[in-house]
């Protein structure tokens, strides 16, 4: 069975290239370099195919308060990954070289920061015929937590959280050095400077590859599927069109 592997980048560029190298498991996938600025796009929203909104009564997602707001923070570029499930084994791991800044006397004032606010896993079934069964699981799961959320939060394990899908809700961030961060649990909206190794661990849960949460912690009750950086992956028409190249 064939998976998806979506990544979604911001980078602040400063004096040199950063290099990336991503590998899932002991499999290289691909090796490139940022020489440039990638911020959000501002765009999305104009790039969305709604038929499955208005199919399931859905618009508010792209219509609600903040919406709009919400749907510009979304990256611009992304690097999206055809896997066969039999390699999907162990963790994902980003290597980021990215020794860039003006540190010099014990002061740094700029440097180059990357963050990967869209880190994604999900079956290739799932995105046929404009992403229809995707859209089926996110609405699902959203109806799940509205029925029963309330019963599952107050009744929730202690140290558990609700995760994402298909999104990585965590990750574990590998320092070369710590002088200016340690290593830690980091999560997509953490910007990342210095050179490091960003670690997604795979697990398979409903019969599915998925992303576990870092640092141990279990997970609870239905997945956040209905956020942008979830519904990006579903119906925005670039990307779509790179799924079907694909097929």
């Amino acid at each position: 069975m064939k998976y998806f592997l979506v990544i979604g980048i911001e980078y602040k560029f400063f004096q040199n290239p950063a290099n990336i190298t991503i590998h899932v498991g002991d499999r290289f996938i691909d090796a490139f370099t940022l020489e440039k600025d990638f911020p959000p796009a501002t765009d999305h929203l104009s790039h969305v195919d709604s038929e499955w909104y208005r199919k399931h009564g859905k618009e508010d997602w792209l219509t609600g308060k903040g919406c709009a707001e919400a749907w510009n923070q979304l990256p611009a570029l992304f690097k999206v990954y055809e896997i066969d499930d039999s390699a999907l084994e162990g963790k994902l791991e980003i290597k980021v070289q990215n020794n860039n800044s003006d540190f010099t006397n014990g002061f740094m004032k700029n440097s180059s920061l990357i963050k990967f606010p869209i880190v994604a896993l999900f079956k290739k079934d799932l995105v046929r015929n404009r992403s229809e069964k995707m859209m089926k699981a996110i609405v699902k799961f959203r109806n799940g937590w509205k029925q029963f959320g309330g019963f599952i939060y107050v009744n929730k394990p202690p140290g558990f959280i609700r995760g994402l899908w298909p999104n990585a809700s965590s990750f574990w961030v590998s320092k070369e050095n710590e002088i200016h961060e340690k290593s830690g649990v980091k999560n997509q909206y953490w910007w990342l400077g210095g050179s490091f190794t960003a670690e997604f661990m795979i697990k398979t849960k409903h019969c599915m590859k998925v992303f576990a949460p870092a640092g141990g912690r279990k997970e609870f009750g239905y997945p956040v599927s209905t956020n942008p950086e979830s519904l990006i992956l579903a119906t925005c028409k670039k990307l779509l069109n790179i799924y079907d190249e694909n097929q």
